[in-house]
């Protein structure tokens, strides 16, 4: 049965779930919320754009809210996040306003972060809600087949590299998520096997490392289960960051070999000799980040248009990483359409100033914590385990637009019941 009547396997992500709905208890209920559910899933996925950032999705995450307000509101960490969406928008717009008397601004702007704002809350109270009537590994399944849907083949970087930046992360989500039904840990781990031999074959340098950080982190779960003891849980904390640094230096590593091809290698190479770091010469944006920050800290709005200025401090801190601004990826990308300093964080401070940064930190507060705590219970998924790790990379390090459904589907799976209110349900 494809409906939430099945007993969670090796613990996974059913774990403090609010009782299940089953074949049996839904026949008094409405049959069609299944359906509903399963069809809102790929919607959500799919972004399909009506306009101005608005899609088809959030219509339907919206209109549908009298369904799931209530359900969402029951998990830990979704009224807050949903509180500090509602603030970011209002700063946004605000801080649009504010500047438009120096700045030349644009509405259609201001109305596409405001609705990627509220894909985050709607997206995610969307797919709690599809958890009382849907096993996880089949919301993932259909989140990944709205990801394929999402593939716009003559748009963007897709010609180039259809594996790197057009099927990676629909066919990892999808098929994880069908892996995820085995009883066992192994077909989890052949498939994340397979997927980083396929991203290191095709130049995927971050996504080969977050396959094998996320193969290392099954394998820490094939131990006991340690308990909830806070020395339990510092030792799982401690485990993940040494994981990581140990996954980022032998990935350095092998491609300074060669072993993801000459490419990667020379591009490695000439990153490191300028900058001193893979990280910083891979991602020069932070350097725009970090100087604007430091001179405007209270942000632009998602309307505002930058100022000739304002560009110059950006150079000037993506310079300091001994990264040439003057070669029109600044002015074309970075700045051509309002701010995109190519990281969530940033994205989200640039637009909606404070506020915005203080979401984009809870964000990454909420997912390391359930993270180590799911990791410490033996509770998480592949599936999750690389919705997670992706999530957190994308915070740091990818745009905004390209990050939002990762996310979404993250903290929908991710996020668990409070225990009052999992009690005063049953």
């Amino acid at each position: 049965m494809w409906i939430a009547d099945r007993q969670p396997r090796h613990g996974a992500d059913v774990h403090h779930e609010s009782p299940s709905v089953t074949a049996d208890s839904i026949a008094p209920l409405d049959v069609t919320q299944p359906w509903i559910a399963a069809a809102g899933v790929v919607l959500i996925a799919s972004s399909f754009d009506i306009d101005f950032g608005v899609t088809v999705g959030l219509v339907v995450a919206v209109a549908l809210m009298p369904l799931w307000w209530r359900h969402a509101r029951t998990y830990r960490g979704f009224t807050l996040i949903a509180a500090l969406v509602a603030i970011s928008a209002l700063s946004s717009v605000w801080l649009t306003a504010s500047r438009a008397g120096d700045h030349e601004w644009s509405p259609a702007w201001s109305v596409d972060v405001v609705a990627g704002l509220l894909t985050i809350a709607a997206g995610t109270g969307y797919i709690l809600w599809t958890r009382r009537w849907l096993q996880p590994w089949l919301v993932g399944a259909l989140f990944g087949v709205g990801m394929l849907l999402a593939i716009r083949p003559g748009e963007g970087m897709f010609a180039e590299n259809p594996w790197r930046f057009g099927f990676s992360v629909p066919v990892t989500v999808l098929t994880l998520a069908l892996a995820s039904r085995a009883k066992h840990r192994w077909p989890e781990m052949l498939v994340l096997v397979g997927l980083a031999v396929l991203s290191a074959v095709n130049g995927g340098r971050s996504s080969s490392a977050i396959m094998i950080l996320v193969l290392l982190l099954v394998l820490w779960q094939a131990r006991r289960p340690t308990g909830r003891s806070w020395f339990a849980t510092l030792r799982t904390a401690a485990f993940l960051a040494a994981t990581a640094a140990t996954t980022y230096f032998i990935g350095q590593a092998a491609i300074l070999e060669g072993l993801l091809g000459e490419g990667a290698r020379e591009r490695t190479e000439l990153q490191i000799t300028y900058s001193g770091s893979l990280i910083t010469g891979g991602r020069p944006e932070i350097g725009a980040f970090s100087a604007l920050l430091f001179r405007f800290p209270f942000g632009f709005g998602g309307g505002t248009a930058p100022a000739a200025g304002e560009i110059h401090v950006a150079k000037e801190g993506m310079a300091a990483l001994n990264y040439d601004p003057n070669n029109g990826y600044v002015e074309r990308f970075m700045f051509g359409n309002g701010f995109e300093l190519h990281s969530l964080a940033g994205d989200l401070w640039a637009w909606c100033g404070l506020p915005g940064l203080l979401l984009a930190v809870t964000l990454a507060v909420l997912l390391v914590l359930h993270l180590v705590r799911r990791l410490n219970s033996r509770t998480l998924s592949a599936l999750l385990t690389f919705l997670v790790v992706k999530s957190l990379w994308n915070i740091f390090f990818s745009p905004f637009a390209s990050s939002l459904t990762v996310l979404v589907i993250a903290l929908g799976l991710l996020l668990v019941v409070r225990e009052s209110a999992t009690h005063k349900e049953a």
